[in-house]
């Protein structure tokens, strides 16, 4: 996917995602100990806030952190099956992205607060381009050094895994 192709992407499985959120009854209750829908949307958001962190940070500090790439990016079907992977072998969220368990939260604010996100997530994309996407290491909690490109590949795919997660 180019970038185009990724931002309207990204627009259309969040958009959804938090459609399908504010549509179902009893956002802040949690079934069977997973956690709630506003608990999955604050996870969302949570990853969002991340990637759009360093999606801001300048260049040269992110080649210092991180460095380059020394490989091609992988494709979207590659990433995911990498990321279902580690799924399988046990990974589970880290600290960082694991949501409050705030039964109180309201489910309406947290999209407000997610489209928010996703927005300046977007706008901060616009300053890659698409040889930046290739060139440069993005650090990930389960799959390590992926390049950007990659880590937006993750980004859809998380949030349409979280879609189907709250539809259940």
């Amino acid at each position: 996917m180019n970038k185009s192709e990724l931002i309207t992407n990204l627009n259309t499985t969040h958009f959804a995602f938090w459609d399908t959120a504010i549509h179902l009854p009893n956002p802040t209750i949690s079934i069977n100990g997973k956690w709630s829908v506003a608990q999955n949307v604050e996870h969302i958001n949570i990853a969002l806030g991340r990637v759009n962190n360093y999606l801001s940070l300048p260049k040269t500090s992110i080649e210092s952190n991180f460095g380059f790439s020394n490989r091609e990016s992988i494709s979207n079907e590659a990433l995911i099956e990498k990321y279902l992977n580690a799924l399988a072998n046990g990974t589970k969220a880290t600290a960082p992205f694991i949501p409050e368990l705030n039964i109180n939260s309201n489910i309406q604010e947290l999209v407000h607060q997610g489209k928010n996100n996703l927005e300046s997530f977007i706008s901060n994309l616009q300053n890659w381009s698409e040889e930046e996407l290739d060139k440069y290491n993005c650090p990930h909690p389960a799959l390590g050094k992926i390049t950007v490109r990659e880590m937006l590949y993750f980004t859809i795919y998380h949030v349409q895994h979280h879609n189907k997660i709250i539809q259940k």
